[in-house]
């Protein structure tokens, strides 16, 4: 447990100087990725609802580049739950210490599904960890993550403790993304490159 905490903090503290060491990551290609679903306007009126969906987790080796795996929550129409930031898009930080990192974030009820850097992190936002990110960081070691929405924001607490390690919410057009101590700006793309 304690060499997975430290692999986990030295790949968020390491995380600015690998990004400037490496290229901007690669927007996905299709326009699928940038098309959320529309939503049905009540959960009674949806017709494919979020858990209904099996839970995504990352490849073994994960994936690398512009070859984005498909969307998780296609098809699904099971409106967002009260309280939860409609953080659904494609997404690249255009200011902060790993900017030009690229994420996608699809969203239905309470069902949150990251896809960013090699990993997908599909998760229930019900505050437990069985129904959290279980699955591996981008550093490829075992992970354990309990979600909530709280005051408009999608907090993740590994191991369910009571410090949040990484915070997504909009402040307007963008989102304010904090991994660890690093604090990012980034804006929603609207289409493929090409």
């Amino acid at each position: 447990m304690i060499s997975s905490v430290t692999k986990i903090l030295g790949a968020m503290l390491t995380a600015p100087i690998r990004r400037r060491r490496s290229p901007a990551d690669t927007p996905p290609a299709g326009r699928e990725h940038y098309e959320p679903p529309s939503l049905a306007e009540s959960p009674g009126a949806s017709t494919l609802k979020a858990v209904d969906i099996p839970v995504a987790k990352t490849p073994a080796q994960g994936w690398v580049g512009s070859d984005w795996p498909a969307p998780v929550l296609t098809g699904c129409d099971e409106p967002i739950i009260d309280g939860a930031p409609d953080l659904r898009g494609v997404w690249r930080v255009e200011k902060g210490p790993l900017k030009g990192h690229v994420e996608r974030v699809e969203q239905a009820g309470n069902r949150v599904v990251i896809t960013a850097g090699g990993v997908i992190h599909d998760m229930f936002v019900d505050g437990t960890l069985q129904g959290g990110v279980n699955d591996v960081s981008e550093a490829g070691t075992q992970i354990s993550v309990a979600a909530r929405f709280e005051n408009g924001r999608h907090n993740l607490y590994p191991g369910n403790k009571r410090v949040v390690a990484v915070t997504r919410y909009l402040d307007g057009d963008e989102m304010v993304w904090r991994w660890g101590p690093w604090r990012n700006r980034l804006r929603r793309l609207d289409a493929p490159a090409n």
